[in-house]
């Protein structure tokens, strides 16, 4: 026992290659390379791990087939190329799916130590949109920053530093939710009025209400109080009412969607085409690339309501399956929340699973004629740079939290 113990302590660690001979060792033999880095970032992995990754990159794949369907007439009356877009989406997706894989291999305590920096510089992006020369406007609504030649939506980014910011605040706090400044602070200084300020500074209520609502659905399963949950969805309700009639056209979206928008009024445009291209679908679809509605029946068709086009290529079975993706990734992310070590990634992966899991529900709702148009992307699926960038983002913090359970007993594979 002594000899083992001695030959023990005489063993020496390896010491970490450097990054010149990482990049050395990349030049000589960059098959092998990749193969060491895979071993580093995937084995001795959960199942759920794999699971999520492979559900990711598949939702992935299918959303850039979707863009690239919808978007070619609306590229070439643009630009004359019909894959201009596709390449920008593509692009941002390569983006995010780096950024997703260095996020999750991120310790989940660093994280937590860097999430109010985080929170603090998409705030001071978002207030960016009024610095004349960087700010955009689109649609009415000010909330682009143009940057060389790349454009970002800072309030995406901002949805991520809002649900990393009240975990951090809330999760050493869980036995004290009864104390105002224990529950009712963090979300209200951390979330509606970060909501808030997309509003006033942005004038788009659609983002803003996403916002509102999913951080309202995290404090109810959070544990707060119903009286600061009451307290909350009066104040959210009367927000929105107030932003809702302070504008004709949102009057207008709204009447339209309770049928009762007046003769002549085409504040329901989109949705009317949306249902008929979903209509003309049928079963299987018209085929991949055969929508007619994308050629100027639908504005935003590649964005906002390509579920309509989702629904009119590869018809109500396609459609279906796009409905039991989402469902599955919620499935996914609520049990990496319920097997979470850290009260803090409990709380972020519940708030990325109500972000995107709602705004799916909202963006098909739309489609489908059930809300108003408020301008929300699909997750995943709509083209937008902002939205997959910071979408990826969240999700590299989902595995970042699962890569943090305890490893299984036996690897996947030996090396």
């Amino acid at each position: 026992m002594r000899k083992t113990t001695e030959t023990t302590k005489s063993r020496k660690v390896a010491p970490k290659p450097s990054l010149a001979q990482n990049v050395v060792g990349v030049i000589r033999n960059p098959i092998r390379s990749v193969i060491n880095w895979f071993d580093n970032y995937a084995l001795n992995q959960s199942t759920l791990f794999y699971r999520l990754v492979m559900l990711i990159s598949l939702m992935i794949v299918v959303g850039l087939v979707m863009v690239l369907s919808a978007s070619n007439v609306v590229s070439i009356k643009a630009t004359g190329d019909a894959f201009a877009e596709f390449r920008s989406q593509l692009l941002y997706a390569f983006l995010g799916f780096l950024a997703m894989i260095f996020i999750s291999k991120r310790p989940v305590q660093l994280l937590r130590q860097f999430s109010i920096v985080f929170f603090a510089s998409t705030v001071i992006l978002q207030l960016l949109v009024l610095v004349p020369g960087i700010g955009v406007t689109r649609g009415g609504n000010r909330n682009w920053l143009a940057i060389g030649g790349f454009t970002l939506q800072p309030s995406e980014l901002l949805k991520l530093g809002m649900i990393l910011a009240i975990a951090t605040w809330v999760s050493p706090q869980l036995d004290r939710l009864w104390d105002w400044r224990s529950s009712v602070l963090p979300f209200v200084g951390f979330g509606f009025i970060p909501a808030l300020l997309v509003l006033a500074l942005s004038n788009d209520l659609g983002t803003a209400a996403v916002m509102i609502v999913f951080i309202l659905l995290l404090a109810v399963l959070v544990g707060l109080p119903w009286k600061f949950i009451g307290a909350f969805v009066g104040a959210g309700a009367l927000v929105f009412l107030v932003a809702a009639i302070s504008s004709p056209n949102r009057v207008s979206r709204l009447l339209s969607a309770f049928g009762l928008g007046g003769e002549g009024d085409d504040s329901d445009w989109q949705q009317k085409h949306g249902e008929w291209a979903l209509a003309s679908g049928g079963l299987f679809g018209t085929g991949l690339g055969d929508s007619k509605m994308k050629w100027g029946w639908i504005p935003e068709v590649e964005n906002d309501f390509i579920f309509s086009v989702i629904g009119e290529e590869a018809g109500f079975v396609g459609a279906l399956v796009v409905l039991i993706l989402f469902f599955i990734l919620a499935r996914y992310l609520r049990k990496v929340s319920i097997n979470s070590a850290t009260d803090f990634g409990s709380i972020a992966v519940t708030g990325i699973m109500l972000w995107i899991t709602l705004q799916a529900f909202i963006n098909i709702a739309v489609v489908l004629g059930l809300v108003p148009v408020i301008g929300v992307p699909l997750p995943l699926f709509s083209r937008g740079g902002s939205s997959m960038l910071a979408v990826l983002m969240a999700l590299g913090v989902v595995l970042a939290v699962e890569r943090d359970q305890a490893r299984p007993k036996r690897s996947v594979r030996k090396k």
